[in-house]
């Protein structure tokens, strides 16, 4: 299984995250990655491709959403995987992840 992530965007409000969000996948890829995802003033980041996320991936996602806020747009995450919802709630930062669907 391949350890990386791919961002796809289809639509200017619509970025779908695929493949492993883990240590190995973001180190030293958060500001270009960052910039690339974020397309629009509401921004939605589907999340439903995800097939590995651990500790370091939930922090990119919080960072993203930091920096989004720094920004002025809002962020949303949609498809989570259980997996996510799991580490999130364990982590007990699940309140500020912007999680639908």
């Amino acid at each position: 299984m391949p350890t990386h992530f791919t961002i796809q965007t289809s639509v200017a409000e619509k970025t779908t995250i695929s493949g492993q969000l883990t240590r190995q996948s973001i180190a030293g890829k958060q500001e270009k990655n960052f910039s690339k995802l974020i397309k629009a003033k509401n921004q939605d980041i589907d999340l439903s491709g995800i097939v590995k996320i651990d500790t370091a991936g939930l922090a990119w996602l919080l960072a993203l959403l930091e920096f989004a806020e720094k920004k002025q747009i809002q962020l949303s995450y949609s498809q989570a995987p259980i997996e996510l919802v799991k580490l999130a709630k364990l982590s007990g930062v699940n309140e500020l992840l912007p999680i639908s669907g």
